[in-house]
């Protein structure tokens, strides 16, 4: 059966819960999809989660604790679990489902998207948001973006669309040493096609998006907004809404520059850091 992944559950926190989950779940003769009629999610998102391949979330973990009669084992689990990750807390879901995703749809109207960020503009931004954190906070959600990065460049990567506001590519962050790094980075991302980029233009009105927007999508489950602002992130899996945010950003992408004369933007302003 494709669900029987061997798992070691001293190898990770992930290993250790999609064993005890497979386990109690046998323990008590269900199948997945009679589980799934029990918790009212789907067969193959909970088969992932008894691969270590989706982190078990907090309020599943109540279900399957007062279905097996665990206490709070399986809650207290999946709680520990989201606070041992890398990443900042508010985003570590995101950054789970963006391994599974099939495509990605980025608006940035600040920042670079973390997926496009070289290490020393991540740097940058990293410490301007954690002004008084210690360094080893600083090195690990440093270490962990990088990571993140990684994505891109497998052979399955997910298609991953951005579009950035024209004072993202212009804000000189970090210097202009930084900043023309970035930009070269950017321009190698688009040529490679790892990325298609899009600037969106001073002279054009974006839709009311102030923040960072994410659309992921999957290909055996519906799609998934993420947003953040400042210091929390949120997801949103309410169709209707889902359905707003695709209807925004499919204008976004229809007013912005082109990917060929974003590229030339992207690579002339490059060059100025050059001459300057």
């Amino acid at each position: 059966m494709a669900n029987k992944k061997p798992l070691n559950p001293g190898e990770s926190p992930a290993a250790f819960c999609g064993v005890h989950m497979r386990n109690w779940r046998e323990k008590a003769g269900l199948t997945l999809d009679d589980l799934s009629g029990r918790v009212f999610m789907g067969a193959s998102y909970l088969a992932q989660m008894e691969r270590a391949e989706r982190r078990l979330q907090p309020e599943l973990g109540r279900q399957l604790d007062q279905l097996y009669g665990t206490g709070s084992f399986f809650e207290d689990l999946a709680t520990a679990i989201k606070k041992a990750s890398r990443h900042a807390e508010y985003f570590a879901d995101a950054a789970e489902m963006e391994q599974l995703a099939a495509s990605l749809l980025d608006f940035a109207p600040t920042f670079v998207p973390g997926l496009l960020q070289t290490e020393a503009y991540a740097r940058t931004i990293i410490e301007a948001s954690n002004p008084y954190g210690p360094a080893e906070r600083v090195e690990r959600l440093l270490g962990a973006r990088m990571e993140r990065a990684d994505l891109l460049r497998r052979e399955n990567a997910p298609r991953f669309w951005a579009v950035l506001s024209e004072p993202a590519v212009r804000a000189p962050y970090g210097g202009a040493a930084v900043m023309r790094e970035q930009l070269l980075h950017l321009a190698t991302a688009a040529r490679e096609k790892q990325a298609f980029i899009q600037v969106f233009p001073f002279t054009e009105t974006p839709p009311p998006m102030a923040s960072m927007v994410r659309l992921m999508m999957f290909t055996d489950a519906p799609s998934v907004v993420y947003t953040e602002t400042g210091y929390s992130g949120q997801l949103i899996d309410d169709p209707g809404m889902v359905r707003r945010y695709q209807e925004s950003y499919d204008w976004l992408r229809a007013v912005a520059l082109c990917p060929e004369a974003s590229l030339d933007l992207i690579e002339s302003l490059a060059k100025e850091y050059d001459e300057s």
